[in-house]
């Protein structure tokens, strides 16, 4: 059997004291006892390490070669048990973090970039999913979080609000919608005589609907176009003037030149939410919830 890292210590303060006695003061033990627990050490090594007379502590070559390895021996064993107690913490490991596409231009890079600064032993690692996915990806246990817009409450899932952002309308910069007027806002009559791009609803059955109920209160009638693809970085439809978008504030923080975001007066904003379980937290998901609301209270993403 390996002795334990109990006797490692009490040897080592034998060894630089070369006194039992000294070495009994320092460890707060009763010298016999400490006698003992050395001699359990060398029975279990099967080797001697000490000489030993009345008035004499000298180290045997195996004691030497103990004496040497020791302390970094210890050290390690030390970094394990706290890198143990950081993780049990959330201070340590690897979040897993499930997103929808929305959230990916503005709020969850910040999310990021928070836990790397608060926690930079955190280890991150994100997937883009549609806003279903996102709430079973939780419940399974498949991710430890998630952040997502305007999602749907399920059974054994928390929502926590992160940001509400103001709703607004993206174009390309010689569009219609861009007048000198229209950059201080335009409004769903205005935008329904244009189709609107959207994803398909089954990416996010709660915001499509929403849409539809946001045009109906307000009278009109949109026309839908649904994106050909989940992810388009060229921004095609846009560009060329064959939609536009309508997309939460945080868009317009990261885009091209030639498009524009313009407020949308007269509706709600949009709510983006964390996704956790209903139950216990992992460790660092419980870290990543609290980065994440220190962080939209500093930067104001909640009202009041």
């Amino acid at each position: 059997m390996i002795p334990e890292a109990r006797l490692l210590r009490y040897f080592l303060a034998v060894a630089e004291e070369a006194s039992f006695t000294r070495a009994a003061e320092r460890l707060h033990i009763a010298q016999p006892a400490l006698s003992a627990q050395i001699a359990r050490l060398e029975s279990r090594l099967g080797v001697r390490l000490l000489f030993r007379t009345t008035r004499v502590v000298r180290l045997t070559d195996a004691g030497r070669a103990v004496q040497e390895r020791g302390p970094a021996a210890l050290a390690a064993l030390d970094d394990v048990w706290d890198a143990a107690r950081r993780a049990g913490r959330g201070e340590l490991g690897r979040l897993r973090l499930v997103y929808s596409a929305s959230t990916g231009y503005g709020t969850v890079p910040q999310l990021v970039e928070a836990v790397r600064l608060s926690y930079p032993d955190i280890q991150v690692g994100a997937e883009v999913l549609s806003t279903p996915g996102i709430a079973q990806a939780v419940l399974d246990g498949r991710a430890d979080a998630g952040v997502a817009r305007t999602p749907e409450p399920v059974p054994g899932v928390r929502l926590r609000q992160v940001r509400q952002e103001r709703r607004g309308v993206l174009v390309s910069a010689d569009h219609p919608l861009v007048t000198p007027a229209g950059t201080e806002g335009t409004d769903l009559a205005a935008v329904a005589g244009f189709p609107v791009l959207v994803h398909a609803r089954e990416a996010n059955p709660g915001h499509y609907d929403g849409l539809l109920e946001l045009f109906g209160q307000a009278g009109v009638r949109p026309r839908f176009v649904e994106r050909p693809v989940a992810f388009d970085p060229t921004q095609r439809l846009l560009r060329d003037g064959e939609a536009i978008a309508l997309v939460g504030e945080a868009v317009a923080e990261d885009q091209a030149e030639w498009l524009r975001w313009i407020p949308l007066t007269g509706t709600p904003p949009l709510r983006v939410e964390l996704v956790l379980p209903e139950g216990a937290l992992t460790p660092v998901a419980a870290r990543f919830e609290e980065v994440a609301i220190a962080l939209a209270r500093r930067e104001g993403w909640l009202p009041g």
